[in-house]
């Protein structure tokens, strides 16, 4: 027996006015926040508002949670403008915890700008006080380089107004000359990729100097992959770090980061086979240690219209994509995997038209069965692959699955019966024909705020990273879920 996610008998109708369950409150706040590039737009409708009303409510019921979900987005999902917005929030009604939300979520001087700037926005001046004491403290933790590349001169708040509306008594002389550059726009300026490129151009030579330097970021290599290739730069040590273990796991980068520079130089006829493994081997970095999830899985990939949505608009990563990179990399931890594209496109009537179904092995290249995945655009319907299960598995001697993981956005919109009852009854029928024990996981990736099953041996996760994986063993163990991590999350 699960010890969370009881039963749920509540009834509503999702965005689509398909028959679904509510979530409770931080659930849906935690599926909210981990999958939204907040301020873009979404397929059904921004949640944005959504996670500013239930983040101002659990600030005034559970400041602590939503204190570690805002140092959780920004550290763990690697979501920085939504936790700058949770920390707006906090700022105003859960002042007490200001000074951890502060600690936990700045890492560069641009979140100090960008939470102030956000703050202001939301709710105008002037900025409390706990705001202001505690930027005024972190403030001088960043040396002038730090300062110079992220001073964002020219924004609504910038560094130099930063330091007018806070007044940091710095903490030695060093701290103070620091500031009066800052105050007087003299600070020097720094030796970054992006200076050297819009200075000399982007040559081969240029190119060469700067990865020697050591001064491009992970992720600014990886994202630049197509220029610098371009270029006719040296690409050895931009791969050998791109794919080091440890380079991998400090970056933090999400999956689809990985995805998107694969996409785009297949688009652009780029790729070669060193370039393939590279981006691979950087892939399984995250997966190698996880444990295993043992027994036979069918994992359900959404591939409907909805899901075809980008995910910002100046992303050529779509929803099916993550769905895709998410399950292929579930592919590879599970014993028995069998993997299933869904969509209604064929209509609801000739279900066997509406999805298709792939075996992978343990040791299939990630990429190559993302690539393979068909985004086929039509209605969403989760029924889908549970019919296979029922149907198509009962009448084979196999072993009956021990559990189905969903990459969806949950949103249905269409079924073989019509669009009358939520999809959690067929999961009881498996589990009375076919394995008692059976669970299902819905991993959740555009946080609508509503799910199709309910009750116990359901395990409802949300996010965008590999970091989601990991709940599935813990779920059907009963010692852990999502929320109940975020709730202990150390910050």
């Amino acid at each position: 027996m699960s010890k969370f996610n009881t039963a749920n008998t509540n009834v509503t109708a999702n965005r689509s006015g398909y028959p679904a369950y509510r979530m409770a409150a931080k659930e849906q706040l935690v599926t909210a926040v981990l999958t939204t590039m907040f301020g873009e737009p979404k397929y059904y409708g921004s949640t944005d508002n959504d996670i500013v009303r239930l983040a101002t409510a659990c600030a005034a019921s559970d400041p602590d949670f939503l204190c570690r979900l805002a140092v959780y987005a920004r550290r763990e999902a690697n979501l920085r403008s939504v936790s700058h917005v949770l920390a707006a929030v906090i700022a105003r009604h859960a002042r007490d915890f200001t000074r951890m939300t502060l600690r936990g979520v700045v890492q560069r001087p641009d979140d100090i700008t960008e939470i102030m700037a956000c703050y202001q926005s939301m709710y105008g001046k002037p900025f409390p006080n706990a705001m202001k004491r505690e930027v005024a403290a972190l403030i001088q933790n960043f040396d002038e380089y730090q300062l110079a590349k992220y001073k964002s001169a020219g924004k609504s708040i910038s560094l130099r107004d930063v330091l007018r509306i806070t007044h940091p008594a710095p903490k030695d002389p060093e701290i103070e000359a620091l500031f009066r550059k800052v105050l007087d726009d003299t600070l020097a300026t720094p030796y970054t990729w992006e200076t050297e490129l819009s200075e000399k151009g982007s040559t081969r030579e240029v190119w060469n100097e700067l990865i020697a330097s050591g001064k491009v970021g992970y992720m600014a290599l990886l994202r630049n992959l197509r220029g610098i290739i371009k270029a006719g730069a040296d690409l050895s040590p931009v791969l050998e770090k791109i794919s080091d273990p440890h380079q991998v796991r400090k970056s933090r980068q999400l999956p689809f980061r990985f995805y998107s520079a694969y996409k785009m130089l297949e688009a652009e006829g780029l790729m070669t086979p060193e370039i393939h493994r590279a981006l691979e081997k950087a892939l399984t970095v995250s997966i190698e240690n996880m444990e295993q999830i043992p027994g036979r899985t069918l994992i359900a990939i959404d591939v409907s219209g909805s899901m075809g949505s980008r995910i910002s608009a100046r992303s050529v990563i779509r929803c099916c994509d993550i769905a895709a990179l998410l399950g292929a990399m579930a592919s590879r931890l599970c014993e028995d995997a069998t993997v299933c594209y869904f969509d209604a496109a064929n209509g609801w009537s000739s279900y066997k038209k509406g999805y298709q179904i792939a075996h992978y092995g343990r040791f299939d290249s990630i990429l190559d069965i993302c690539r393979r995945t068909a985004f086929a655009g039509g209605g969403t319907d989760l029924s889908l692959p549970m019919r296979f299960a029922l149907e198509e598995d009962g009448s084979r001697a196999l072993r009956p699955f021990d559990r189905i993981i969903y990459f969806s956005d949950n949103e249905c919109n269409s079924s073989y019966r019509g669009l009358a009852r939520t999809v959690q009854g067929m999961a009881d029928q498996y589990r009375s024909r076919h394995n008692p024990n059976f669970w299902v996981h819905g991993v959740d990736l555009q946080g609508y705020g509503s799910q199709q099953f309910f009750g116990s041996r359901f395990n409802l996760i949300a996010g965008w990273s590999d970091r989601v994986l990991p709940f599935i063993n813990l779920a059907e163990a009963g010692v852990g879920s999502l929320v109940s991590a975020i709730a202990s999350y150390e910050v």
